[in-house]
This record gives structure tokens, C-alpha cells and sequence, in this order.
């Protein structure tokens, strides 16, 4: 199913690409972990958090849960569909409404947030695999992106608003954003360098993979401790390691 849109555009999607099997194998765990989270970080979610992480790691779910999200992670259907080679596992998170409705979203690259410059974050973009697999579980307003941008740094309009120059505020609208709306059983391939931002409504809730190139200088943001202990028991093992 690789259609090579990803290596164009930054961005693949696919309508109905989930069965209610395969979602309802995942769904309970993932609201599970949610809950405790909700209960362990009222603060955070006071304060505007919009998404968690290390879902594989968290100390709510069961050895048995866990199997269960590593089965789906490492599973060939999504494997599949990665346009580039010898991929790794990086990370887990569930993006989900702020507890302010009215808290605006914000244009962004991930890779603003890894403390490298931007002179070097316009060299890494041009060749650096860092995507998201995303899954909703219910109807949402979805992701606006800015398609091409995996490889092309920011025009001077997307510069502005994604760093609030010029009186220029990060939830603006930009000429080129492509909003993709989402579904239950849809699935969303995105480059997590692209320009791009989460639309808030209608109580999302959203599992999203992350996975990224064999390379030292991503996996050193990778946590041990989300990693399977028993690798022989898991399918294409060589994500993980």
C-alpha cells in the first residue's frame, strides 16, 4: 500500500484503513492509560497539556496490555506502509482536548523542541525520518499541514506565525495548510518536521506510533524503557532495537 506520497508530500492518509477488531484489540488499554493519567497529572491538564506518552512503559497498564500495544506497534499492516528503510520505534502518545476549549492550537515542527539549532534543523529536514502513525479513535476536526514542508523550510508567512513575529500569532491561518479531517478506522502518516498542528473539538482522542530512522542522533530521545523486554516474542523485532 506504499504510495510514495509521504516521500513527496510528508503526508500519507487512509480512509477506513482500520477494522473494528483491530481497534477495539487497543481501544480499552488506551483508555485505561488515559484515565490514570488524567488522575496523575490534573495539574498538567489544568495548565493546557494537550498529549501524553510511553504509554509502553506506563506503570497503569499490565505485562499483558503492554504485549498488546508492542503486537499492534510492531504488526506488519502498518510496518508496511514506512517509505523508508531499516525504521526503528521511537515513542508512543495520545493527543486528546485541552481542558480549556477555548486554548488555541499552534503551527509547529517537532524538531523546534530537540534543543539543536535552526541552522541545523534546516540541514536535518532535508533528509531526517521522524513520522507519525495516527489513529483516532472517534470523528475529529484532525491535523492541518503544510504539505512539502518534511524537506522545505518555512516561507517567510509560515516563519512568522509558527514563531509569532511581526505581531504574528501561531494559531493564524496559512495559505498553504491542508486540513485533513479524521475518523474512527482512518489512518494518518505524517512527518513529525512538516509544519503542522492538532485542531481541538469534539473530544478527541488519538493514538499515534511514532516511528524514525536507524540513526544515533534521533534515538538518543528514545527511552529504554518503552522498548519490549522479551524482543523474540514480537513481530518484526528489529524496530525495536
Amino acid at each position: 500500500m506504499k504510495s510514495g506520497n509521504y516521500i513527496n508530500h510528508g503526508f500519507n492518509y487512509f480512509q477506513n484503513f482500520f477494522n473494528e477488531e483491530e481497534l477495539s484489540l487497543i481501544e480499552s488499554i488506551i483508555i485505561k492509560f488515559h484515565n490514570s493519567w488524567l488522575n496523575e497529572n490534573q495539574e498538567s491538564y489544568s495548565k493546557g497539556a494537550i498529549n501524553s506518552h510511553s504509554l509502553t512503559s506506563s506503570k497503569s497498564l499490565s505485562k499483558q496490555e503492554k504485549k498488546t500495544l508492542f503486537d499492534f506497534i510492531s504488526s506488519n499492516k502498518l510496518i508496511n506502509l514506512i517509505e523508508f528503510d531499516n525504521p526503528r520505534f521511537l515513542n508512543t502518545q495520545l493527543f486528546f482536548d485541552p481542558n480549556n476549549l477555548n486554548q488555541n492550537n499552534y503551527w509547529h515542527r517537532d524538531i523546534q523542541y530537540t534543543g539543536i539549532s535552526e541552522k541545523d534543523q534546516k540541514k536535518a529536514i532535508k533528509t531526517q525520518n521522524v513520522i507519525h502513525f495516527r489513529v483516532p479513535f472517534k470523528k475529529e476536526p484532525g491535523i492541518e499541514l503544510v504539505p512539502g514542508t518534511h524537506r522545505e523550510w518555512d516561507s517567510t508567512e509560515e516563519y512568522q506565525v509558527r514563531n509569532s513575529l511581526n505581531n504574528k500569532k501561531p494559531n493564524e491561518s496559512l495559505k498553504k495548510g491542508k486540513l485533513i479531517e479524521l475518523k474512527r478506522t482512518d489512518l494518518l502518516i505524517f512527518s513529525a518536521n512538516m509544519i503542522h498542528r492538532g485542531i481541538y473539538g469534539n473530544n478527541r482522542l488519538s493514538f499515534d506510533v511514532i516511528y524514525c530512522d536507524n540513526d544515533p542522533k534521533i534515538l538518543k530521545f528514545r527511552d529504554k524503557n518503552n522498548l519490549p523486554v522479551e524482543l523474540e516474542k514480537v513481530k518484526n523485532s528489529e524496530i525495536f532495537k
